[in-house]
């Protein structure tokens, strides 16, 4: 139990402490992980580590200002600001997330070349014209402002300072290393779309950050995420006061930091949680009842294919739609439903489309009736006996009902309660509940 005003002995497991080595050597990383889970301190860490050649940019960088300040040439500006830097993070008695970097001054220390290439990439980003203007109209000894489309920056919004703020920041040539705490904060996503394929893109890094060796960002955006290589991502976790750091190895764990940045859900996207496939209307009735009542909160999109060989045209569709199943969010989203008998080819067609063999679940017999609850089934035929199904009619102890009328029987009898087949629990509800997390 730490004291109130005792500070946490927070520190690296080995695989952090190597995560951090191959980071500082990185050309561009991205760490993700829950609130609280050390990726702040991590970029303050690697901070003191590199010394005054890395540049942090913390949250806490809105800002406001109407008028340029005077640049004062001093020779140990750098040293000065990472001394700043580890004075307020050594001695402070609680976390401040300050960023040493002040706008004003910073649009002012650049150089005349840096500041027209910061007007290039707002041109480039945001579509405006900036210039730098006298308060008193040719009177070169007035102070300047930044005027952003003919008007004062100080009138522009706070998501346009702060775009302003992070390219500024890395265009200062002093820097090799910059890490930047956020970079999402008060951005439109849209905006934050742009930045990052800015970022991203190898010919503007080396046009306007050709000084920058490395790139360190830690984001609660997927849109910051380095899809190219999936190897500059990295997991961080905590236990306790240990910090635990993890390059994401593969597509599988890139697909579940990318699923984690969505919340968990793709409802927030107005996406389903899960889309299932199947061959009929009494298979859609059916499944899409049982999933509504027993997963009151999830969003579901159960396909009617009509046929199991239309079956191939729907996961075509889907995989139009996200590019590539298998490096997709939804790959482990998608379940195809089959009866027991369907096209020979089905299963290893879908298979070479990029669904996983665990994403299909063919039923050992043919027709959804026989997975309907075996209670429910006494209520409608009475108990005991065979099922018997013959082109579209069912019957069982002498009463014969349409595949149409049976499944809107089964499904008005339906509740959140109601005990299942156990192959219908064990093979699809189970994998339902486990992709559903």
């Amino acid at each position: 139990m730490y004291r109130y005003d005792q500070r946490p002995a927070t520190r690296f497991d080995k695989l952090g402490r190597a995560a951090l080595d191959a980071i500082k050597a990185a050309e561009y990383a991205v760490l993700v992980g829950r609130n609280n889970c050390g990726k702040s301190f991590i970029l303050k860490s690697l901070t003191q580590e590199i010394g005054d050649g890395a540049s942090y940019l913390g949250p806490a960088r809105y800002q406001n200002f109407n008028l340029l300040g005077y640049f004062t040439p001093s020779r140990d500006r750098r040293t000065q600001r990472y001394a700043q830097f580890m004075s307020q993070w050594r001695q402070d008695q609680q976390n401040i997330d300050n960023s040493p970097l002040n706008l004003q001054q910073a649009i002012a220390e650049l150089s005349d070349s840096q500041r027209d290439k910061l007007r290039e990439i707002m041109r480039l980003l945001l579509g405006a014209d900036i210039e730098f203007l006298q308060t008193v109209p040719n009177n070169s000894m007035s102070q300047r402002y930044v005027a952003p489309e003919g008007h004062n920056i100080s009138y522009t919004s706070s998501g346009f300072r702060l775009i302003s703020t992070l390219v500024t920041s890395l265009l200062d040539e002093d820097y090799s290393t910059f890490l930047i705490d956020e970079p999402e904060l008060g951005i439109s996503p849209e905006a934050q779309g742009l930045v990052a394929d800015f970022l991203f893109d190898r010919d503007h890094r080396a046009k306007y950050f050709g000084h920058i060796k490395t790139l360190v960002l830690a984001t609660h955006s997927t849109i910051f995420l380095d899809r190219k290589r999936l190897g500059n991502n990295y997991v961080v976790s905590k236990s306790g006061d240990e910090i635990s750091v993890k390059s994401v190895p593969d597509q599988a764990e890139f697909n579940r930091i990318h699923f984690f940045l969505l919340g968990n859900r793709f409802e927030t996207l107005y996406l389903p949680s899960l889309i299932v496939v199947v061959e009929g209307k009494t298979d859609h009735a059916f499944i899409q009842r049982v999933l509504g009542l027993r997963h009151p909160q999830a969003q579901f999109s159960v396909i009617n294919a009509t046929s199991d060989s239309r079956i191939r045209e729907v996961i075509h569709l889907a995989k139009s739609l996200l590019t590539d199943i298998q490096r997709s969010p939804y790959r482990d989203r998608i379940l195809v439903v089959l009866d027991s008998v369907h096209g020979g080819s089905l299963q290893e067609s879908l298979v070479s489309m990029g669904l996983p063999r665990e994403s299909i679940v063919v039923w050992t017999q043919n027709g959804v009736e026989h997975l309907y609850p075996p209670r429910l089934l006494d209520n409608v035929f009475g108990e005991g006996g065979d099922l018997s199904i013959e082109g579209d009619l069912v019957s069982r102890n002498g009463r014969t009902y349409s595949k149409a009328d049976l499944a809107d029987r089964i499904t008005a009898l339906l509740t959140a309660d109601t005990i299942m087949a156990p192959e219908f629990e064990e093979r699809f509800m189970t994998s339902v509940a486990g992709r559903l997390g």
